[in-house]
């Protein structure tokens, strides 16, 4: 696991579990339009259970697993009925073709490796899916870009520990669905849709949404400190119009 996944993640669980968003209608629809009901799915990295959650409700038998400690504290405590096991993308803890579908929310790109791929097929039914999705901050969201710009080049913090740090936005994780391994256990290639995925929020959730950023919580709580300062210089500016409104992308591939 990668080390700033591992320890990000379990120093600001109720950030995260807070202040990240949950998924859209439109994106839960088309799961339930590629899984039927009734099916056995694996959240796996399943985080606070944020995707667990609303899984559940659409019928499936859902299982949860999820490296971290502390997130799978939290999940079992929202979901005390959902079994969640301790394991990785490369060590699941599940019996080989168990599972009618994985669904990886918010997470692949810490694990987008062969091994990872070879381990889910595993577990896979014959047939079985393999769905990714991921919320992103948009750009439609003008204060929020600016938040962001800011924090790449006048706080330089942000970007000083994003560099190198695995993420959805560099699209390294499609890399490995174009090796011959895994074009021999998955259908691909891969399929698409991106849907809006807008929330309300206030100037201290989105802030938390900054701090849920695992490279972000491993810094000090000087350097923290520093960061929070520069971001409210930002939300608390008029010319940035902030609205209220946390505007993101939702994309779901499978």
């Amino acid at each position: 696991m990668h080390p700033i996944a591992a320890t990000g993640f379990q120093l600001k669980v109720d950030d995260y579990a807070n202040a990240r968003p949950s998924y859209p209608a439109a994106a839960l629809q088309k799961i339930k339009e590629i899984i039927p009901q009734g099916a056995h799915v694996l959240d796996l990295a399943a985080g606070p259970g944020i995707m667990t959650q609303l899984l559940v409700p659409l019928g499936y038998q859902v299982t949860a697993v999820e490296p971290v400690d502390n997130m799978r504290n939290k999940l079992k405590e929202l979901l005390p009925e959902v079994p969640c096991f301790k394991g990785t993308a490369q060590n699941i803890p599940l019996p080989s073709e168990s599972q009618d579908a994985v669904v990886v929310a918010q997470a692949f790109h810490w694990f987008d490796d062969i091994g990872s791929l070879k381990e889910i097929h595993r577990v896979l039914k014959p047939q079985g899916h393999l769905i990714l999705i991921w919320n992103t901050e948009s750009p439609r969201s003008i204060w929020a870009s600016r938040l962001r710009k800011t924090l790449l080049t006048n706080g330089r913090l942000y970007e000083k520990y994003a560099e190198g740090v695995p993420g959805y936005r560099t699209g390294h994780w499609r890399q490995v669905f174009d090796t011959d391994e895994a074009k021999s256990l998955y259908d691909l290639p891969l399929e698409h849709i991106q849907v809006t995925n807008d929330f309300p929020t206030d100037k201290a959730r989105a802030w938390s949404r900054i701090t849920s950023k695992s490279y972000v919580a491993v810094l000090s709580e000087d350097e923290l400190q520093k960061l929070k300062k520069d971001a409210f210089t930002v939300l608390d500016d008029p010319e940035n119009g902030f609205n209220g409104v946390y505007s993101h992308e939702t994309d779901l591939v499978w």
